[in-house]
């Protein structure tokens, strides 16, 4: 940070006006703090242990036992279908028990959890019978090598091996007998008992047994199956650690770590340190949200790996979905970027160059081919991205032709959906529907047309693959994102002076934008609701509606407070179940997506509704997995339609769909986190002219700094402006909050949004002394803040918010 020559200082007012509001208790709150206790999770969740940037992956089941797929990325085949990974040809089953006279009684898992909050390895907690048998189960993921001060390249060759402690503890009186059973296989060869080591008959290791604690080891069941056995003494333990190397030939466990396992769990904490030491930080008052900032950069980057070549893929899961989508790139890469970790970001971005089809089309998932004109438009959108966070000229100069080839694909291409049902065009030139595997959802509608009356979807892309419950057909979710490629394409070419591109990129983008503005005005028209709202699809407006925000964050095409918008939230609201939006994909309304309800609730930041953003975040949270991980929906109400008939869909009430860890839930997490502190915010409609401005604070209710000496802050975020920020609010008393900024190295027009109490007013802002014009404070709509034009800040500066009561409602 620059060298502070001033202190920003909030007034507040007295301690009467921090009553917490109704909302906070419907969000599970109490007295104004946060309750998360993930009520809502899915009832057939699973949990991930795995190493930054690594190639293998562990799932943790809920009873404690582990699962892991021998087809990663480096071994995959040219061509294979999604879920390719989701072959779990490794297992390890931790079976433990009580043996008493009556038999053995297996232990019970009584609560699954993250390592001291926020460490990506899983604690389990198991009971046995009677119940002073306790048992804890930690896994995690390790790399004896591991330098903390650095993250793993393609290359460094890092020698990881899961590890598992299980502590038993005797709190009763006497003596306790206990058996684990240790069974399992690796790449779909069983397990045979070797002295303290289950190996395949081809001689690779599935676990080794590094310490028994003092258990005596035997083979069962014609040596598929290592036990143990000991007595726990009253109020004694006994600690049993077990060691998985990757994919090891048993003849070379001599060269197996010799740290122990305390020292492999320090190893594995320090390099987690050493990671988000080197990133941006978040602190909010309640430690759970930090706690979940931290662990869910680090499910993004667990759920990224290298392939053969060296590429880093961004994952959207660990079975199912260890695939990549352009689309969800943004995202991810995006929460790497304000996380502070540009370096993994960059190369996740450089993949998306080796997948471009020679034509300039960027589908996905690659290896799958569906026609999804999303991913085009979300790789364009990751490439900018990484430029204005990094302002890596010539970074954006070795890019730039992939963003070009992009943009003129998606203006050779939107001339396909000009031909379409058209009277004169030969049967040799009508375009084709692109091949799928299969239908995966309901057709698209084609209604009946006037004779020379043009398709709804004139002028947009052409047919393609649905996704998250939308029809196959023209999506706008896709145009969205498309036209946005084309304008971040357009703003590359102005940066590098190419001027002859910027001039043609900048007129498509305006003709295209304007095709999507007249569908959607033709699409509003078929609405069968009170209310217009933005629609989903140009013949099906009322279609699975969550990718329809795209049009708001990030693209910019549509205003966060467009009518349109705002009957588009209205609607959203009426069918909420759980605190969260339903009808948003494959389950339409008979389910949510509670990982998607956080890009969707950027909109609500937009609109400077930090109350709604805040009550859907909680909620959002609340249906996440005990060890902070997100499956992709979860049914709420079975009795209620589908949008799709798909395997995706029929389930129970409590089930999930998808993968899981849903690596772009966990980035929405550190996404808004982030945005509720630190938000760069594009005039909208988004033009070549549009102004990026600086938000501080727009998201922060001020029931959740309401106590004297809480604090919220932001340290070293990279902006979108091109400057590293901080921030840091006290509660200094009842009365007065304390604001310091350091806007980095680079002036910005900056606003603050100070969090107002309810009933309460700004009497007087002063900078420097100065008292600003009242002209220059606005009240959000819902008297929440107020908003201070800060101007252009270049260095820090001293603001002093006097807030004073007020009868009525604020102004």
């Amino acid at each position: 940070m620059q060298p502070a020559s001033r202190s920003l200082v909030v007034l507040g007012v007295a301690s009467l006006l921090l009553a917490p509001q109704n909302i906070w208790a419907q969000a599970g709150s109490s007295g104004g703090g946060l309750v998360i206790d993930h009520r809502y999770a899915n009832i057939d969740a699973q949990s991930l242990i795995g190493l930054p940037m690594g190639s293998h992956k562990t799932t943790v089941e809920k009873n404690g036992s582990l699962r892991w797929s021998q087809w990663s990325l480096k071994r995959k085949p040219l061509d294979v279908p999604i879920g390719f990974s989701s072959q779990m040809d490794g297992a390890l089953a931790i079976e433990p028990f009580v043996e008493a006279d009556g038999g053995n009684v297996a232990l019970k898992v009584t609560s699954q959890t993250l390592y001291k909050g926020r460490y990506p390895f899983i604690v389990s907690k198991l009971v046995g019978s009677p119940e002073t048998l306790r048992l804890e189960e930690l896994a995690f993921s390790a790399d004896p090598d591991a330098d903390p001060a650095s993250l793993p390249t393609a290359t460094s060759g890092a020698k990881g091996l899961d590890v598992v402690r299980l502590v038993f503890t005797n709190e009763g009186t006497t003596a306790q007998k206990i058996l684990l059973k240790l069974s399992g296989r690796e790449r779909n060869l069983p397990g045979h008992v070797v002295n303290d080591v289950l190996m395949t008959g081809a001689g690779e290791d599935v676990a080794q047994v590094s310490d028994a604690g003092g258990a005596t080891v035997s083979r069962e069941d014609e040596g598929l199956t290592l036990a143990l056995r000991a007595s726990v003494a009253p109020g004694g333990s006994k600690t049993i650690w077990l060691r998985l190397p990757y994919e090891w030939s048993a003849a070379r466990n001599s060269e197996v770590s010799t740290l122990s396992g305390d020292a492999l769990l320090a190893k594995a904490v320090a390099q987690w340190d050493g990671t988000w030491a080197r990133g941006a930080r978040v602190h909010y008052p309640d430690q759970v949200l930090n706690d979940f900032f931290d662990s869910s950069l680090a499910w993004v980057l667990i759920l990224t790996e290298y392939d053969a070549r060296g590429d880093l893929w961004t994952l959207d899961g660990p079975d199912v979905y260890r695939q990549y989508w352009g689309r969800g790139e943004y995202f991810q890469a995006r929460a790497l970027e304000v996380g502070g970790l540009l370096s993994p970001a960059r190369e996740s971005v450089e993949h998306a160059f080796h997948i471009m089809n020679d034509d300039g089309e960027w589908d996905g998932p690659p290896t799958s081919g569906w026609p999804a004109w999303d991913n085009i438009g979300g790789n364009a959108a990751a490439v900018w991205d990484y430029y204005l966070y990094s302002r890596d000229k010539e970074w954006l100069a070795r890019a730039y032709p992939f963003l070009l080839r992009s943009s003129e694909w998606v203006r050779d291409h939107r001339e396909e959906t000009t031909y379409e049902n058209v009277a004169g065009v030969p049967a040799a030139a009508r375009p084709i529907r692109r091949m799928m595997t299969g239908s995966k959802c309901r057709a698209e509608i084609e209604p009946a047309l006037k004779p020379g009356e043009k398709t709804y979807w004139y002028g947009l892309l052409p047919w393609s693959y649905g996704d998250s419950g939308l029809p196959e057909g023209h999506s706008y979710s896709h145009n969205f994102l498309a036209a946005y490629g084309m304008r971040v394409s357009a703003e590359a070419a102005r940066v590098l002076g190419k001027t002859e591109d910027a001039a043609w990129l900048e007129k498509e983008y305006g003709a295209y934008t304007t095709a999507i503005r007249e569908s959607v005005d033709r699409s509003v028209k078929l609405e069968k609701g009170a209310v217009p709202y933005l629609p989903a699809q140009p013949t099906r407006p009322e279609a699975a509606y969550s990718q329809t925000f795209l049009a708001i964050w990030p693209t910019g095409l549509y205003s966060a407070n467009d009518p349109l918008v705002s009957g588009l939230l209205t609607r959203m609201e009426g069918e909420e179940a759980q605190g969260l939006p339903t009808n948003v994909a494959w389950a339409g309304p008979a389910g949510i997506w509670p990982g998607e309800s956080m890009n969707m609730s950027e909109t609500y930041l937009l609109r400077d509704d930090a109350k709604k953003n805040a009550a859907m975040l909680l909620a959002a949270l609340n249906h996440s997995y005990t060890t902070n991980v997100f499956k992709e929906e979860i049914l709420t109400d079975v009795t209620k339609e589908r949008a799709c008939d798909t395997p995706h869909s029929n389930r129970q009430n409590g089930q999930g769909t998808g993968d899981m860890p849903e690596a772009w839930g966990n980035a929405n997490v550190v996404d808004l986190l982030r945005d509720m502190l630190v938000q760069e915010r594009t005039e909208a409609p988004a033009t070549m002219e549009s102004k990026t401005t600086l938000h501080l604070l727009a998201g922060l209710p001020a029931e959740w700094i309401g106590k004297v000496g809480e604090v919220v802050n932001v340290d070293r975020t990279p902006t979108t402006l091109g400057t590293v920020v901080s921030l840091k609010l006290t509660r200094t008393s009842a009365a007065m909050l304390q604001l310091e900024f350091d806007p980095g190295s680079r002036a910005t027009e900056t606003f603050v949004h100070v969090p107002l109490p309810e009933g309460s007013r700004v009497a007087e802002v002063k900078i420097d002394g100065r008292a600003v014009s009242t002209s220059a404070i606005k009240v959000s709509a819902g008297g929440q803040e107020a908003v201070v034009a800060a101007g252009v800040l270049s260095h820090r500066v001293t603001f002093d918010f006097t807030l004073g009561a007020t009868m009525g409602t604020a102004r």
